[in-house]
């Protein structure tokens, strides 16, 4: 018993003595960088991202007609507003809406990069609900109002300005750069993003890296780091929804029996919403916790320098909170629910619609054969809604240049931020171009809290000027930088 205690002893000394190296080991990826001298932005600048956001460019659905003369009326206000890029580059237009513009670059022995964006938006809603008009573009001199200001004309207007800026300058890139603007990312991007990058993938063309929205700087959003963190998604979860329908006898609701369609439906969501897939760590966050962690207080440094040991427990942390679980979970979430006429009748059908939000690590398949194995109700039907399936998108590396490039353009620009890899929850238009390049980034350059996100596809959407003008400077940086 002496020796079993004695080896016990000697066990724990030699965790601790690892736990203490690793964690003391587990330095900061951030490096120090230079503020660099960048030109000023001003008032044409957010003269121009008012008037985009006054074009209604609204995608419902994808077999929803759209406004065609606000899409034709935004392209040539483009036109008009950037005449350098109009003038200079090479530029197509691929389904009537979406814009290739093709920036030569002086060395073609370099690889070309991409920088995307989308502009058709979601619908505002319900538009009393609204302080400014979601179509105003009203600037109130801290704030441009309105749809597309965080999702995404943002972003569009910001690398069309730095652009236009360098053409002014002269600046002569040394690798081809190419502009892609999508008109139907809000519905897939079918015919938008996908149709160029397939023409792309025709000519032959490997771009060194693709850069499209997706994170953001986000102030308070991440647990106990109080400085802002920039965040670069090196990949984006896959989208399934399936639909859950069965069919009983009705009858009067004065004497139900003990089940009907509607208790089958109701108990298969609980199931499925109470049985979860499985938490683990994908490579995106093995990546963030090793940029993250060094910047956190002593006690998570720690844990996250330790992941061999601790990751239960790291699991269980992010688990709690409905940010942290979707990192580390494919997500299950009911979203419709169908069934019944009247009050006192039972109903005859009942179905659900459920939408699962894919890991990297796990597939369509995986998620259709846990639905299975959750309902086990040979009298329930599981549909797939096989027109909405994305697989979890090719996981990217942090240590390829593409990815050097962003960071450091973020830490020249925004200094006060910790950078950091993570996982993109939502889908972006540049899936579509794992076709040519595995080095895809998804970074805007907003500076945005929880209160800010909550209005991306939701009420009263607005930017910051002052962060929208940052914005430029960032994309005026990164290409300067990529060459």
């Amino acid at each position: 018993m002496q020796k079993l205690i004695q080896v016990l002893l000697w066990l724990a000394g030699i965790i601790v003595l690892v736990i203490i190296f690793k964690t003391l080991f587990f330095k900061s990826l951030q490096g120090e960088f230079e503020l660099v001298e960048q030109p000023l932005f001003g008032q044409e600048c957010v003269k121009n991202l008012s008037e985009a956001v006054k074009y209604s460019t609204v995608s419902y659905s994808p077999d929803s007609p759209i406004d065609t003369l606000a899409f034709m009326g935004y392209l040539e206000f483009i036109k008009k507003a950037y005449p350098l890029i109009d003038s200079l580059l090479q530029h197509e237009i691929f389904n009537k809406f979406s814009l290739l513009y093709q920036w030569r670059g002086s060395d073609t022995s370099l690889a070309p990069v991409v920088f995307m964006a989308h502009y058709d938006v979601v619908p505002p809603g319900d538009t009393s609900g609204w302080e400014r008009g979601p179509f105003s573009g009203y600037n109130d001199g801290i704030y441009i109002w309105g749809r597309g200001t965080l999702d995404d004309k943002a972003a569009m207007i910001s690398i069309l300005e730095a652009v236009e800026h360098l053409l002014e300058e002269r600046f002569v890139p040394a690798r081809t750069i190419y502009l892609s603007f999508g008109h139907d990312e809000e519905i897939s991007g079918e015919r938008g993003a996908k149709t160029i990058a397939l023409a792309l993938k025709e000519r032959g063309i490997k771009p060194e890296y693709v850069l499209d929205e997706g994170m953001a700087v986000t102030i308070g959003m991440v647990p106990m780091v109080k400085k802002p963190v920039a965040l670069i998604g090196t990949s984006e979860k896959g989208y399934l929804s399936v639909r859950l329908t069965a069919e009983m006898p009705g009858g009067h609701s004065s004497t139900p029996e003990k089940e009907s369609a509607l208790t089958l439906i109701a108990g298969s969501v609980n199931r499925l919403n109470s049985g979860q897939m499985k938490p683990h760590l994908s490579g995106p966050v093995n990546d963030f916790i090793r940029y993250i962690g060094p910047e956190m207080p002593f006690y998570a440094r720690v844990i996250f320098a330790n992941k061999w040991l601790f990751q239960p427990l790291i699991l269980n942390i992010y688990s709690g909170t409905a940010s942290g679980n979707a990192l580390v979970r494919t997500t299950t979430a009911p979203t419709i629910i169908h069934s019944g006429v009247k009050d006192n009748v039972i109903p005859t059908k009942a179905e659900a619609i459920v939408n699962f939000r894919i890991l990297p690590g796990e597939t369509s398949e995986d998620v259709v054969e846990h639905v299975r194995k959750v309902v086990n109700d040979s009298r329930v039907n599981i549909e797939v809604l096989r027109d909405f399936i994305n697989e979890p998108a090719p996981f990217s590396p942090s240590d390829a240049f593409g990815f050097r490039m962003v960071f450091r353009s973020v830490r020249e620009v925004y200094p006060e931020a910790i950078v950091a890899p993570t996982l993109t929850l939502s889908a972006s238009d540049s899936r579509h171009f794992a076709v040519i390049t595995e080095n895809i980034y998804r970074f805007a350059p907003l500076v945005v809290t929880s209160d800010d996100m909550a209005r991306v596809h939701g009420l009263n959407e607005c930017t910051k000027i002052e962060n929208y003008l940052r914005g430029i400077r960032f994309y005026y940086q990164l290409i300067k930088n990529s060459q």
